[in-house]
């Protein structure tokens, strides 16, 4: 029976969504490298070819996880078609459907909190960027500067993660302060009061 040959990047893809989902079901301490290549139908060499350790191999897999977790927000805030109301609004959606989190129940286990907070804050990297040019071309729009708007992205990502983290969460409550307030920063990013109030320092 001939080798399939596979792309590198597609067979790294599927080591690392193999290693999650292993990782999720067993437990780190009861996963190693070369359970994940059995688990994923390659010779171990292949898998340490990416991986040359099992803490490597935990670290790739919960970025690529996070990038998946965010894909929906990010092509949301990439699309030039809605206004930046709609992408914020769309966004708080996306990141409150928990079928983006198929490993939610791991990471909110019992002394994975570690674990949780990384995979926070990862997801806020791969939105932030995303989340700043979408500030950008706003203001643009506008004709107006986009003074502080990395900034502004970094406030409004890493400050839903308290709002989203925990079991259960995010609720309703919980929902509507994050549209309440992301609405008030986006407000005050539009009102440029923020660089008036510098330049008169």
């Amino acid at each position: 029976m001939p080798r399939t040959v596979k792309d590198p990047e597609e067979r790294r893809r599927e080591l690392l969504e193999c290693a999650m989902r292993l990782f999720a079901e067993e437990g780190y301490d009861n996963v190693s490298v070369r359970a994940v290549a059995r688990a994923a139908g390659v010779a171990p060499g292949l898998a340490y070819h990416y991986f040359d350790s099992k803490e490597r191999m935990f670290a790739a897999a919960i970025g690529h996880y996070a990038a998946s977790c965010a894909e929906g927000a990010c092509a949301i805030l990439d699309d030039r078609a809605l206004s930046l109301d709609e992408k914020v609004e769309r966004c708080i959606g996306a990141m409150s459907d928990h079928a983006a989190f198929p490993h939610a129940a791991y990471f909110h286990a019992e002394g994975n909190g570690a674990l949780h907070d990384r995979l926070s804050l990862a997801v806020c990297e791969e939105v932030r960027p995303h989340l700043a040019a979408a500030l950008e071309l706003d203001a643009l729009t506008r004709g107006a500067p986009a003074d502080g708007a990395g900034e502004l992205a970094s406030i409004m990502a890493y400050g839903c993660v308290g709002l989203a983290s925990g079991p259960g969460m995010p609720d309703e409550a919980s929902l509507a302060a994050a549209r309440r307030y992301l609405g008030a920063l986006v407000a005050e990013f539009r009102s440029g009061r923020a660089e008036g109030a510098a330049e008169e320092r």
